[in-house]
């Protein structure tokens, strides 16, 4: 007479619990007396390791009470001994103060630049001068946060402007001219490019 073996079910253990049960045909377990029971699904608790990341509002431009004019390569203070204020159009409190240059202030500011171009600046080959200039842009990437917020603060313009706009555009114009600073005198065919020496610029007050 034949007979057949019974086949054997593999056990799952319950975590904290010491009896075994037997799997069906159900992905879920049924203990000995024959209740289900849920798998227990590891659940992954951080706590406060992640957060995230500072917005770009929250970036400290550090700024100073009062600034000096720059001249010759340090802050000095102006002729006049005057200073403007700089007020946050949000608040309509005192940023910081500005020293008010007059046109002596100029004059050294122009004599200083002149000593520079002539000792330095027009010996220098233009991948050399490049090089300087791709720096600054550099240098502004590097502070584009601070350099946003500080110009939010000053100007009044959404942060979003300054951050997106006036910011990139701002290291952007470094960038252009260090790529031409040594392909300037390859622009124009036949013609010998010379610089023209120290310039003045006027600086709209509503963009960097």
């Amino acid at each position: 007479m034949s007979s057949t073996k019974p086949v054997a079910k593999p056990a799952i253990r319950k975590a904290g619990d010491g009896r075994s049960s037997t799997r069906t045909g159900s992905r879920e377990p049924i203990t000995e007396n024959g209740h289900r029971i849920r798998a227990q699904i590891p659940q992954l608790i951080f706590g406060d390791l992640w957060e995230y990341d500072p917005a770009p509002e929250t970036a400290d431009p550090k700024i100073k009470p009062q600034y000096d004019l720059y001249i010759g390569g340090k802050f000095v203070a102006p002729k006049s001994g005057k200073y403007f204020d700089s007020i946050n159009p949000a608040t309509e409190k005192l940023v910081s103060r500005i020293a008010l240059a007059n046109i002596d202030d100029v004059n050294d500011a122009y004599e200083a630049a002149k000593k520079a171009y002539d000792n330095v600046w027009s010996k220098m080959t233009g991948r050399e001068r490049g090089k300087y200039i791709y720096r600054i842009a550099r240098l502004l990437q590097d502070r584009a946060r601070e350099f946003a917020v500080a110009e939010t603060i000053d100007g009044g313009k959404p942060i979003k402007e300054s951050r997106d706009f006036d910011i990139p555009m701002a290291a952007a114009h470094f960038f252009y001219h260090a790529g031409w600073a040594d392909k300037i005198e390859y622009a124009i065919p036949g013609v010998t490019v010379k610089p023209l020496g120290v310039v003045g610029q006027v600086i709209p007050w509503n963009f960097p």
